[in-house]
């Protein structure tokens, strides 16, 4: 199902560190299936449950949405050409984040 080789890979660069770090995409895939499901559980017993992020609410139903529609593009990203999500740079940092 999946192409093995397709990587998210994080870089993040400033004077005194680097960090880099690639994630297959399979495995990211797999690891928002699970959250879906947890949430759907979450949100069969707690119908009504809001969760804050920053100074916003909400609801449980929203969030799933949204998390299906991440997965679903994820399926139609792994047939994608290399490409960058994210690509800052300044004079001290930089901040990538590519499929590779």
């Amino acid at each position: 199902m999946w192409n093995r080789a397709k990587l998210l890979k994080i870089n993040i660069k400033s004077k005194k560190t680097k960090i880099v770090i690639p994630v297959p995409l399979f495995i990211f895939y797999q690891l928002l299936d699970c959250t879906m499901d947890l949430l759907a559980i979450i949100a069969f017993f707690t119908p009504s449950i809001n969760i804050k992020i920053r100074s916003s609410k909400y609801n449980l139903k929203e969030i799933l949405k949204t998390v299906y529609k991440i997965l679903e593009s994820l399926k139609e990203i792994k047939y994608c050409k290399p490409f960058d999500f994210v690509d800052i740079k300044t004079k001290e940092d930089i901040v990538k984040i590519s499929l590779k």
